[in-house]
């Protein structure tokens, strides 16, 4: 039965409201973290930064930089699930102007030591072309081939008895080595140490046999998902961003999710971004096979668990104020300026609580005072129940710092610092591609900026961002080349 619970939290400067679904956890404080779907990590950014690259601009996404870190808000105790609630802060934009900043938090009720995963119907699908290095074996832990190894041995140490699991490889031709079996078959460790390589890279062609396959196991798992291990760069058959956003839309609509494993230094991140933001999709860059230990203890089940689907927000300001941008909802994009759909197709069991942020800007600087924004919030839970809520955030006028900042709650000062970073971050490796010093002069204040809030904020996440990332700014200044491992974007 479905129930619908409002809980209401009054502080001096935010009204935050949760509303509730499904009492599926009830008695546990909402302690336990949930993201959205989409991209998971800056993992391939990083990497490239640390390889003497400058990273072209579909590595930056907001979403990412926002699963990296715990952004949790206070409030009441939540019932169910999904926990959803609301605080609004006043710092600059990135233009310097006052504004107004809505986060909106995301948490669950789950207790990780008594949670039970649901059983899981996983299809493997992995790229065995040359550019994965198969040929390498597991020699070079840097090669896709090894961490593609390394991270299917670990997932198939994870299932058991009540699981299934089928095996695609992709290069030249389609194959499947291994057909549905029980997850704690011998079979499965067998076939994935028999993996070789096999010439070109028709993902499509993958894929299609991949989904296939999942269809067949409706209704034998709890969750049905396909796995994708790749590198994210066809050459044979399909190849753009948007067919594969098709096949995969094809897919959800079926009720089949997939998590792409984006793997080593020369991954194709826009197409991973297209796959990404789907009903039930997820993804995640892992650079190196050492890091596959931590990643799994990090991520597994919660990265195949989603809680939620079709969540979408509708955002009333006070008069006065208008909405400009919309941060962390999985598009793929840095600060979206396009609000007429806040949408998030899925939302995942995490260890970290996740964020989606609203800004705000006033008609004139004395009508932040009193800024208020009303949220009407629907999702469909996992059991298929829709679910409605309503939020509202507000500031009452409290005086503003030296940095032009008031922040009832400390994690919007870490998600806004989060959110503007990584929007300059996107928009300077965009201008590099044509005009270095144009990419430099947008580049440098917003990290001296995000330094400042650092130094404010005094959280060791944030603190660790900001000792990062001036390695982009000093190889855009030596004129580092652009782009993955597999060609330079820079024209140089």
């Amino acid at each position: 039965m479905n129930r619908l619970f409002g809980f209401i939290m009054t502080a001096a400067s935010s009204i935050a409201v949760v509303g509730c679904g499904n009492d599926m956890a009830s008695g546990y404080a909402g302690d336990f973290g949930a993201t959205p779907g989409g991209v998971k990590d800056m993992g391939f950014a990083r990497g490239l930064v640390e390889n003497g690259r400058v990273p072209p601009p579909e590595a930056f996404v907001v979403e990412a930089m926002f699963s990296e870190h715990d952004l949790p808000l206070e409030g009441a105790p939540c019932a169910t699930l999904l926990c959803v609630r609301a605080a609004m802060g006043i710092a600059p934009d990135a233009q310097g102007e006052s504004a107004a900043w809505v986060q909106v938090g995301m948490s669950s009720t789950i207790d990780p030591e008594t949670f039970k995963r649901p059983s899981m119907a996983i299809v493997a699908t992995v790229d065995v072309s040359g550019s994965m290095s198969w040929s390498y074996g597991d020699g070079d832990g840097g090669m896709p081939a090894a961490i593609a190894h390394s991270l299917l041995w670990n997932v198939a140490s994870h299932l058991d008895a009540d699981d299934r699991f089928a095996l695609v490889t992709y290069g030249s031709s389609v194959d499947t080595p291994l057909d549905w079996t029980r997850g704690n078959d011998p079979e499965i460790k067998e076939a994935i140490g028999e993996l070789s390589e096999d010439g070109s890279t028709n993902m499509e062609a993958g894929l299609l046999q991949a989904y296939e396959l999942a269809r067949e196991a409706k209704g034998t798992a709890d969750e049905v998902r396909v796995m994708l291990f790749t590198d994210v760069q066809p050459n044979v058959g399909a190849t753009g961003g948007s067919e594969f956003e098709r096949l995969v839309a094809k897919g959800a609509d079926d009720g089949i999710g997939i998590s792409v494993f984006g793997l080593g230094l020369g991954l194709g991140a826009e197409v991973m971004n297209r796959m990404s933001h789907l009903r039930g999709a997820n993804a995640f860059s892992l650079m190196n096979a050492d890091d596959v230990g931590l990643f799994m203890q990090d991520n597994w089940p919660w990265m195949a668990t989603p809680i939620a689907h079709d969540l979408s927000l509708v955002a009333t300001p006070s008069p006065g104020l208008s909405l400009s941008h919309a941060y962390g909802f999985p598009t793929g994009e840095a600060g979206a300026t396009s609000i007429a759909s806040l949408d998030v197709a899925s939302v995942f069991l995490s260890k970290r609580k996740g964020a989606l942020l609203l800004s705000l800007t006033p008609a004139s600087p004395e009508e932040i005072a009193g800024s208020e924004v009303e949220i009407a919030l629907n999702y469909v839970d996992r059991s298929g129940e829709p679910v409605t809520s309503s939020l509202s955030a507000r500031y009452d006028g409290e005086a503003l710092d030296e940095r032009g900042v008031v922040m009832p709650q400390a994690s919007v000062d870490k998600t806004v610092a989060l959110a503007l970073l990584v929007q300059a971050m996107h928009d300077a490796a965009q201008e590099y591609g044509s005009d270095h010093a144009a990419a430099i002069a947008t580049l440098e204040p917003a990290l001296a900026r995000f330094a400042a809030d650092a130094a404010a904020i005094g959280d060791v996440g944030i603190d660790e961002e900001a000792a990062f990332w001036p390695a982009l700014l000093d190889l855009m200044k030596a004129d580092a080349p652009r782009g993955d491992f597999y060609g330079d974007l820079s024209g140089n």
